[in-house]
């Protein structure tokens, strides 16, 4: 099946590593135009290079500052919108005992992995700057349905990133805009790479041998990205896709 993005238009944010950075460089190679959103561009100025400013555009922004989210984008909404999809990436992760978590701490978590999702499908859902049959796609996790000790902030924001797609595929299935979530198990990317920094090679042992199939690399979670962005997932709406290597069968 042979997916078709010339020319079409996409917002990612978390565009400089992991996941967002490997659809981007995928996008790009297709021909896309990719607004990406992040906290830093020299992470891919590489790619910028390759490909021409024009074709990657970048906007410098902390999204956990949700108050500053849309004046940070109109400019560049307006110029070059409307767009063809959204991919929703950026996100935090957190492991600390419940005793510790009081509220100001998980609001630091729902900031970034709930309110600015949020804000930016508020935003994007315009019409002057989403297109008829426009898709988003947030990145959840796996803990999205499943508990884990020391994640109460972190496993109950990807918790609310379902209810986010699901009432929201309703509202929004009127201009036909879809919008899924995909839940990866672990996936090497450089946030857990730092999480793993923290942890004994017992830990890292354990949380191994709880994915059967080994852990997961972001060749493995973005062409579902990919499809779910295309025209070819046009009846596709409020789904959530567990990528985990069976994690959650346990």
């Amino acid at each position: 099946m042979k997916l078709n993005f010339t020319n079409k238009k996409y917002v990612i944010t978390g565009v400089t590593s992991g996941i967002g950075k490997e659809v981007c460089t995928q996008l790009l190679s297709e021909g896309a135009i990719v607004l990406g959103i992040g906290r830093s561009g020299e992470k891919i100025d590489n790619l910028r290079s390759n490909y021409g400013l024009n074709k990657l555009q970048f906007i410098q922004l902390d999204l956990s500052n949700i108050e500053d989210i849309e004046n940070a984008l109109l400019i560049k909404l307006e110029e070059l919108g409307p767009f063809d999809g959204l991919l929703l990436c950026a996100g935090r992760e957190e492991t600390l005992p419940l005793s510790s978590y009081k509220p100001n701490k998980i609001k630091s978590l729902f900031d970034i992995n709930i309110f600015s999702n949020i804000e930016m499908i508020r935003i994007f859902s315009k019409k002057k700057f989403s297109k008829r049959d426009a898709s988003i796609v947030l990145i959840s996790s796996v803990m999205s349905i499943l508990g884990q000790p020391g994640k109460v902030g972190y496993c109950s924001s990807k918790s609310a990133t379902l209810g986010l797609v699901k009432s929201s595929a309703l509202e929004l299935a009127k201009k036909k805009i879809r919008i899924n979530a995909i839940s990866p198990g672990v996936v090497l990317t450089p946030m857990t790479k730092a999480l793993f920094n923290q942890l004994s090679s017992e830990n890292i042992g354990s949380i191994e041998n709880m994915h059967p199939l080994g852990l997961g690399d972001v060749s493995q979670i973005y062409p579902l990205v990919m499809f779910l962005l295309s025209d070819k997932s046009t009846w596709i709406t409020g789904q959530n896709y567990i990528i985990d290597g069976g994690y959650s069968i346990h």
